[in-house]
């Protein structure tokens, strides 16, 4: 067994290879006194049924597989497969990501920070490619927020198999708090200007309450002069046509009526209080009364 596959199954490895996106980190550099998981099932060893207990399956397929030995499950990603855990932390400065995973170079896995819990991401950061090797990344948390979801995505083709996803509030962190990446903020995302929202849609709303949405008072929907700008509820951002399945592939959807495929993938409900009960998009967003989401917004996500 050679010295990189001993020192992962120990768990003690140092960083070999920091691979990911925004800045690259030896061991030495990062803050060394971790306090505990911020996560549940770091590991993703808890299975009830097809999914995970703990991380809550948005939208995709995740499947248990063996990592480098048979009896070491992980969990393996499919195509345009999304999972997220929300947490109540609301006092970590400073956020240790430790990685064990087998990544293929188009896998295009990414991992999303939401303080507050509210839709905006605001920190992203691509996993690069790997083979067991352990990586390690630190971030600066906001100086005042109330829970955190944490969110991994898969867009890529390739194989992405996740042995370990270990959060850890740390100490030392020396890089600024994050905040939202400009331009990458989606559909129903909450905003403070259009410049951090994806190309084509803009930030509109009323005070504070502002959405990255498809159109606006100064914004007309392109293309068919007919489409009219509306909205399906007062929580829900404004939308071309909304339900009437003019979506192209890669038009920002809520739910599979917005497209012409009639498939939208990556939508993801977002509670906005203590009162919110259960919400199914597709079965709310596709009746004239939005009732069993009336305390939800929606993070928004692309016609297929």
């Amino acid at each position: 067994m050679n010295d990189i596959l001993r020192a992962v199954m120990g768990r003690r490895t140092r960083v070999r290879r920091a691979t990911w996106a925004v800045v690259f980190l030896g061991a030495s550099a990062l803050g060394g006194d971790c306090d505990g998981d911020l996560v549940q099932d770091p590991t993703f060893r808890d299975w009830c049924g097809d999914s995970l207990c703990a991380w809550h399956l948005d939208v995709g397929h995740v499947t248990p597989v063996p990592t480098w030995s048979k009896d070491d499950l992980g969990v393996s990603f499919a195509d345009g497969t999304q999972i997220s855990q929300a947490t109540t932390e609301s006092s970590a400065t400073c956020i240790l990501f430790t990685t064990v995973a087998n990544l293929d170079p188009t896998a295009n896995l990414t991992l999303m920070v939401d303080f507050d819990s509210d839709g905006s991401y605001e920190y992203t950061g691509q996993l690069g490619a790997t083979s067991w090797q352990k990586v390690e990344e630190e971030i600066t948390a906001p100086a005042a927020y109330q829970g955190i979801t944490f969110a991994i995505v898969k867009k890529g083709t390739g194989t992405a198999v996740l042995a370990e996803m270990r959060i850890q509030s740390s100490s030392g962190c020396t890089a600024a708090p994050s905040a939202p990446d400009a331009g990458t903020l989606e559909l129903g995302e909450t905003c403070s200007d259009s410049s951090e929202c994806a190309d084509g849609l803009t930030c509109t709303g009323t005070g504070t309450d502002l959405l990255c949405a498809q159109c606006s008072d100064t914004q007309s929907c392109p293309g068919d002069a007919g489409v009219s700008c509306s909205t399906r509820s007062v929580f829900f951002p404004n939308q071309c046509g909304p339900g009437q399945g003019l979506g192209a592939s890669g038009a920002p959807c809520l739910v599979g009526t917005d497209c012409v495929s009639g498939t939208c993938a990556g939508a993801t409900p977002i509670p906005l209080g203590d009162e919110a009960g259960a919400c199914d998009l597709d079965a709310a967003l596709g009746a004239s009364n939005p009732s069993n989401c009336q305390w939800y917004g929606a993070r928004g996500g692309r016609c297929q």
